[in-house]
């Protein structure tokens, strides 16, 4: 007999309560409930214990029980979850199996949160990328992002512009407001604007006798013993403070990037902006690192930094340039942001909390996260078993959004909506 897995539902629950887990089945010809059998399996704590009283085969340490027949094709099985943490599922019918895959249950504070994939660091043709920004917000949408920060050089009104036209057509995906900060001459400030209400750009390339007069006043405040540039690192604290001051999140960018023969950042001035707070989060993953080598270094100093006690929020950022990748070189949607929080307006505010991870993705089994190891296990959950259904229908979304046809804009986000709503049970 032929039997499938059709569907497998909800994926991800509640921890601490006895819940259903329900399953549909394709066959080719009447299914005999007594042989199909199903085990739920808790990966990281165990309800039976290692030892040597339990030392049998590890294929039944943990009894498979008879599924439940609800109706037509559809099975069920009641289970209590425990801790938080990823369970092996697997099915046999016959005393084959016919399924192995993974579900999950949270505790109370991480299910009252919602995943919003981003992207912090990204350009369109309004500076030296590729696509308007709304065509680009649309292909990010179609890749399955829920959020994205236009940041194009030197420049505030790209992202104002596909916001409001993002705006007009949906509210479940999001534009934030963004720019990449440089000094005049360019150089070596590159810093992430996020979510700012004004640009800071203008001020320096506006106001030369403020900016001028504010380094000063940072220089003469500010102690500044061993570091070699204080001017540099004066200059990151003034962009800093005024994204800020603008209710934006002011991100670090790609500190080990190589550029004009050196890297982006001294590894004194990296460690002195983190020992004074100066900057919101770490660009932890940066996509203009060809070789992996700026990303390495990047996320060993943070992790030496932790050690110490110091905070450092992190993002992943792919700063694409095109959403049309053509080389393997490209980097759009191989490094993002995934972002624990309540809703859209909660975004900034769950990163500077450290409710976010960064990932690298290589293909779609082969990735890497960065951050909190709470947060990095159930990404890393939802990378496998999520994100593959979640972008197909999301591609939908986006080519409705494109034509700005907002009778199909609502058709795909109903689909969204009944998709979230099986999958999470929470």
């Amino acid at each position: 007999m032929n039997i499938y897995v059709k569907e497998l539902y909800p994926k991800v629950f509640k921890s601490n309560s006895k819940q259903t887990l329900y399953v549909s089945f394709e066959h080719d010809e009447t299914i005999d409930c007594s042989l199909l059998k199903i085990k739920i399996q808790p990966m990281e704590k165990y309800s039976v214990l290692h030892s040597e009283k339990y030392r049998i085969d590890e294929e039944e340490r943990y009894s498979y029980v008879r599924l439940k027949h609800i109706e037509s094709d559809i099975f069920a099985v009641e289970y209590e979850f425990s801790a938080e943490q990823q369970y092996s599922v697997k099915i046999k019918y016959d005393d084959k199996f016919v399924c192995c895959t993974y579900i999950y249950s949270l505790n109370d504070d991480l299910a009252r949160l919602n995943i919003f994939k981003g992207d912090t660091h990204l350009h369109t043709c309004r500076s030296d990328g590729e696509g308007t920004p709304f065509e680009v917000a649309c292909n990010y949408r179609a890749a399955g992002y829920d959020f994205i920060t236009i940041t194009d050089h030197h420049k505030f009104e790209p992202s104002l512009e596909a916001q409001e036209q993002i705006k007009e057509l949906t509210n479940d995906f999001f534009v934030f407001s963004g720019e990449e900060v440089h000094n005049k001459d360019m150089g070596y400030f590159h810093i992430i604007n996020m979510g700012g209400e004004s640009s800071v750009n203008d001020i320096i390339e506006t106001d030369d006798n403020y900016v001028e007069t504010e380094i000063k006043k940072i220089l003469s405040t500010r102690d500044f013993t061993g570091i070699s540039d204080p001017r540099c690192v004066a200059y990151r604290i003034f962009v800093a403070e005024h994204i800020k001051k603008g209710n934006g999140l002011a991100i670090m960018a790609h500190p080990f990037w190589e550029a004009y023969g050196e890297y982006h950042m001294q590894t004194e001035e990296f460690i002195y902006h983190w020992q004074n707070g100066d900057f919101d989060a770490l660009e932890v993953l940066a996509g203009c690192d060809g070789t992996g080598n700026g990303n390495n270094l990047q996320e060993m100093l943070r992790s030496d930094m932790l050690s110490q006690g110091y905070k450092i929020p992190v993002v992943g950022s792919s700063d694409a340039h095109t959403t049309v990748n053509k080389h393997s070189t490209d980097l759009f949607n191989k490094q993002f942001t995934l972002v624990f929080a309540k809703d859209f307006n909660d975004i900034t505010k769950a990163i500077k909390c450290e409710q976010s991870v960064a990932v690298e993705r290589t293909d779609d089994s082969k990735y890497r996260v960065v951050g909190k190891f709470r947060y990095a296990k159930y990404a890393r959950f939802l990378m496998r078993e999520y994100y593959f259904s979640y972008s197909n229908l999301c591609l939908e979304h986006a080519n409705a959004l494109k034509n700005k046809n907002i009778a199909l804009v609502k058709e795909s986000e109903d689909k969204i909506y009944k998709f979230k709503s099986k999958f999470f049970n929470i």
